[in-house]
């Protein structure tokens, strides 16, 4: 069955009155258009006050914890109040697992049958918080207290004193969401307790593990996709079906507004008309049966219509360990206009359980201000929970932008700045069954769609993202996912190198290889793998003949691109930079001769051919050494990304004046 996908639009800019909703099912364009007043929520208006800021626990917060051993006494009597004094107690930051290698903390591996964790969070006005959700990932038995009170039990077959009862096995990446809003009340002013008792199945010492994070009013967002200088999408999501009312400005006067009624849980607004290279503000304004809530107000700035743009590139993050989030932590201060990921956002797959706590809550703070563009990699396509075609919940989580191929977000395009940025579907070349329409191959409608894009294109930068990498050092050298007895890297060039060079594409960014790597430029074009955003790393394996510098690191890559050039400074997860590159828009010509017949005839004729750029003029000069006496023979102004220019060498097949050497060169009249 089709499922509803609403988005939201303002027909009336800026000003007061009529606002309209506008449905759409599916992808059959069928739509309905509904009129709305502007006073469907000014009594819950009234009473909202205050913003509350939606994370109260973030993911990645330091706990104090306590391990229960079977040969030890159990947890300290009222662990779980707000006056228990936990300053002995051990602190990490969760995570918390013993052993399985996808934790930030990893506790006690020894007899261990359940552990107990604390941690506190501050919160100004109580009143403010009418929802309250905490999102829980554990193994396998759970107790929760809000000061001091139990507030949520599941799996635990006694009360949760007896500390070492062993429960019923429950996986850990089944992460659930728990509605605590019945027990709002018990919140305080300033600070506040959170307690959780975790148990575990058995007493094997790598089946325990906690993650967790608590939200007021929301339990997603709100995080920017698809931004361009006159529009951006903002997504969130609320824990009860709510209507809604999003305000923005140019200032915190926030006098532009968009308004719908219909109750849902799941919310996109599409904000038009705005201005390029300016700083925007919005809050988010929710109303319920007898609830009223508003967010705090937050920022983004649009990019300008062309210009410089300062973006940022990551891949193979979602795995949950401390260095998913130190990198996190070091993104969060790079300046930027946008985020390009090269895929595998969550391991070990994407799922609705888990695409929270391992990438939208680990960025929340971020993508409130700056969009994220993915590219699919394989690990959003595994399909081990549903029964849903692959990839089903990476679109109902992201709204990335569309093709007019295949109408869908698989493989994208779009501009930005200076550049023009392309996303291809290259998630391995694994032939996932129900995704054959997108696939890339010969012929395929994804190749067919990437010459047409790059034809249309008018930027003067094409920078491309994708999931495997068309050359490799480290542990995917070798794939063979087709199991055709080719390297995929190799078909990936066979297939693309082509039309990158035909079409003048100078960057394309790799994920997939859980390293860091920098390769030497082919014709114009420079690439990078960056696959080390926080899972595990990968070693070397065969240095690739165009590798310039290749390290096992966990990292992301800060990129400033003006009209002529483009700096990339990679840093590691401390934020320590460890390589650096400068990328020039035009290249100097890599030419390549040939000598061919002309018709049929005896005639010979050499062919010359060199990378150029549209607009830049080049010279064509011989002459009879190769030191000096150089005269011009040709001037061309490029029309395209590859130019030729030929001349006759010969009537019967013999070099002119035998014996005598002709030489030739192209300069590039800078």
């Amino acid at each position: 069955m089709s499922r509803w996908r609403w988005m939201y639009e303002s027909t009336a800019r800026g000003q007061l009155g009529e606002r309209f909703m506008r449905a759409r099912l599916g992808q059959k364009g069928w739509s309905v258009w509904v009129g709305l007043s502007v006073a469907a929520l000014a009594e819950c208006r009234s009473q909202i006050i205050e913003g509350q800021e939606p994370i109260l626990v973030p993911v990645g917060a330091v706990w104090a914890y306590h391990v229960n051993r079977l040969d030890g006494g159990g947890p300290p009597s009222g662990w779980w109040l707000p006056e228990f004094d936990d300053t002995s107690w051990p602190r990490g930051r969760s995570g918390f697992g013993s052993g399985l290698g996808d934790e930030t903390t990893v506790v006690d591996r020894t007899n261990v049958v359940s552990a107990c964790f604390r941690t506190t969070f501050h919160v100004d006005q109580p009143d403010s918080i009418r929802w309250l959700t905490l999102r829980a990932g554990f193994q396998s038995g759970l107790a929760v207290w809000l000061n001091g009170q139990e507030v949520r039990r599941t799996g635990l077959p006694e009360p949760p004193s007896v500390w070492n009862q062993v429960v019923t096995f429950s996986w850990r990446f089944y992460t659930r969401e728990f509605d605590l809003t019945a027990f709002r009340h018990l919140l305080r002013p300033g600070r506040n307790v959170l307690a959780v008792q975790v148990h575990s199945h058995t007493t094997n010492p790598a089946s325990l593990f906690w993650s967790g994070e608590l939200w007021a009013n929301l339990t997603r967002g709100p995080f920017l996709q698809q931004m361009q200088p006159r529009s951006v999408r903002i997504l969130w999501r609320t824990p009860v079906p709510v209507t809604a009312r999003l305000r923005y400005g140019m200032n915190t006067g926030l006098d532009r507004e968009l308004v719908w009624s219909e109750p849902r849980t799941s919310h996109v607004a599409i904000l038009t008309n705005l201005e390029p290279a300016t700083e925007w503000f919005y809050r988010i304004e929710l109303a319920g049966s007898n609830s009223a809530a508003v967010t705090p107000i937050w920022s983004f700035r649009t990019p300008p219509e062309r210009g410089s743009l300062r973006f940022v590139v990551v891949g193979d993050t979602g795995s949950g360990t401390l260095p998913m989030l130190q990198v996190a932590s070091c993104l969060s201060t790079a300046a930027m206009d946008l985020i390009l990921h090269t895929g595998d956002l969550v391991y070990p797959e994407l799922t609705r359980e888990l695409v929270d706590l391992r990438c939208l809550s680990v960025y929340a703070p971020l993508l409130r201000r700056v969009p994220l563009y993915p590219t699919v990699g394989n690990h959003e396509l595994y399909n081990t929970l549903y029964r849903d075609p692959p990839g089903t919940p990476y679109f109902e989580s992201f709204d990335p932008p569309t093709n007019q191929v295949t109408g869908t977000g698989h493989f994208y395009s779009f501009d930005m700045g200076e550049a023009h940025f392309v996303s291809l579907f290259v998630p391995t070349l694994l032939p996932f069954p129900g995704t054959e329409p997108y696939q890339l191959g010969p012929g395929s409608a994804q190749l067919r769609w990437l010459q047409q894009d790059l034809a249309s294109t008018d930027r003067p930068w094409r920078i491309v993202f994708m999931h495997s990498p068309m050359f490799s050092s480290g542990g995917r050298r070798f794939d063979d996912l087709n199991t055709n007895g080719v390297a995929d890297r190799l078909e990936l060039q066979t297939w693309l190198l082509p039309i990158f060079r035909r079409y003048g594409v100078q960057v394309a960014f790799f994920g997939h290889d859980h390293v860091y790597e920098r390769f030497r430029a082919w014709g114009p074009l420079h690439a990078w793998t960056t696959g080390g955003g926080g899972y595990t790393l990968y070693g070397f394996t065969e240095r690739d003949a165009l590798s310039e510098r290749f390290a096992v690191i966990f990292h992301h890559l800060e990129c400033e691109l003006t009209r002529d050039e483009l700096r990339v400074v990679a840093r590691d997860r401390f934020g320590q930079v460890f390589d650096t590159a400068v990328v020039p828009r035009v290249v100097r010509p890599g030419l390549e001769a040939m000598v061919r017949t002309n018709h049929g005839s005896a005639r010979l004729e050499l062919e010359l051919k060199w990378n150029s750029a549209p607009g830049e003029r080049y010279t064509v000069e011989s002459s009879r050494s190769a030191e000096a006496g150089f005269e011009p023979v040709a001037e061309l102004t490029a029309d395209d990304f590859l130019t030729s220019w030929s001349t006759s060498v010969s009537q019967s097949g013999e070099a002119p004046e035998s014996g005598r050497a002709v030489f030739y060169r192209v300069k590039w009249q800078r």
